[in-house]
């Protein structure tokens, strides 16, 4: 099992290559090596992904770790604890813990849309379980999955979900695929107008800790702590190739997706609950820009939303390197203040919760 990844900083970075052509002449940064594989979108092959990442360094200590991650003392005992989980949440049942065997079967769709479809059965009105089941079913395997078959968990989502643009955009990309482009449109424009934008990123890191801490198991805490961190941001934003196929690639762009997009990329920077929405929807802006203003204005809150994210990077303790500490009172901090951050990102969203520490310093 990887250690924790990047901080979001060099993850948005990342995600910028998605989004590559929306800027003609600019070559996209270099991936980082320990990217994992996006899940392949319905009719598209597989493609690189970010990693969200925890915001656990700062800019400097981004750029100066560019290359391979530095080996952590708990390597092995992590490795251990992935081994005995996948051994536990193989047979999960209650709500949490099959939501997170779910997470851990990324590369086995029929047993991951299982244990989602437990989740969401059990526990209905808990959005991360409606989004990752929806998701999930999004993936076409023949023949077609009873969880998957039983309803459209997409469409599900987004009735239970109607303030948030995220389900809407899946949907638009699902009519273009099809080929309804002015259902496409119309999706798009039903994002655009909604007062959110969540993905639910933000809530993996403290579902994996409450699971984690009070296990009995004979680990660390640290070891708990960077377990629940690791899991939680290698995550996969499936809204990403959607977004770039509907408003960045696509060649049946109308006039009306076209403004479409440009009003959903303005919504994303402004309602986006993770810095990484909000990069999206700035390149959205800038390639979907109806004349040079607009398109300078979309380039200006993007450097606006580095900077925030910069600025929450600088201002979070740097728990990860705590946890990695040879003294058990400063790995205690690194993993009290990990749990007060997974806390606060579920409760706030990634970007509400950076300006509340930002504001606290």
């Amino acid at each position: 099992m990887n250690v924790i990844r990047r901080s979001s900083l060099l993850a948005l970075c990342v995600l910028a290559s998605a989004f590559a052509l929306a800027q003609p002449g600019v070559a996209p940064p270099p991936l980082p090596k320990e990217t994992s594989p996006l899940g392949p979108p319905v009719a598209q092959p597989p493609l690189p992904a970010p990693a969200p990442g925890t915001l656990t360094q700062t800019p400097k200590a981004v750029e100066a770790n560019a290359g391979e991650p530095a080996p952590s003392r708990w390597q092995g005992a992590l490795n251990q604890l992935d081994a005995d989980l996948r051994l536990r949440l193989m047979t999960a049942s209650a709500p949490p813990a099959a939501w997170l065997a779910g997470e851990l079967d990324e590369t086995d769709i029929p047993n991951q849309v299982r244990h989602y479809a437990q989740a969401r059965t059990a526990a209905p009105d808990v959005a991360l379980y409606q989004a990752s089941l929806a998701t999930a079913c999004l993936v076409r395997t023949q023949p077609p999955l009873p969880e998957c078959d039983a309803m459209d968990r997409l469409a599900d989502w987004a009735r239970r979900d109607r303030d948030n643009a995220v389900p809407a955009i899946l949907l638009a990309d699902r009519a273009r695929q099809r080929g309804e482009i002015d259902l496409a449109a119309a999706d798009l424009e039903q994002a655009a107008l909604a007062p959110r934008v969540d993905d639910y990123w933000s809530q993996g890191a403290l579902h994996w800790w409450n699971y984690l801490r009070p296990l009995p198991l004979d680990f660390d805490p640290a070891v708990k702590a960077k377990a629940a961190a690791s899991y939680a941001t290698s995550r996969e934003l499936t809204w990403a190739p959607a977004l770039r196929a509907l408003c960045i690639e696509s060649a049946a762009k109308t006039p009306r997706v076209h403004d479409a997009c440009a009003k959903l990329g303005d919504t994303m920077m402004k309602q986006g609950a993770t810095f990484a929405l909000q990069r999206a929807g700035a390149r959205i802006a800038e390639a979907n820009a109806s004349d040079a203003a607009a398109r300078k204005a979309a380039q200006g809150a993007h450097a606006r939303i580095i900077a925030a994210t910069a600025r929450c990077a600088e201002a979070q303790p740097d728990f990860a390197g705590e946890l990695e500490s040879a003294a058990p009172e400063t790995r205690a901090r690194g993993v009290e203040q990990f749990g007060a951050w997974a806390n606060a990102q579920a409760r706030d969203g990634e970007v509400a919760a950076c300006a509340k520490l930002a504001a606290a310093r």
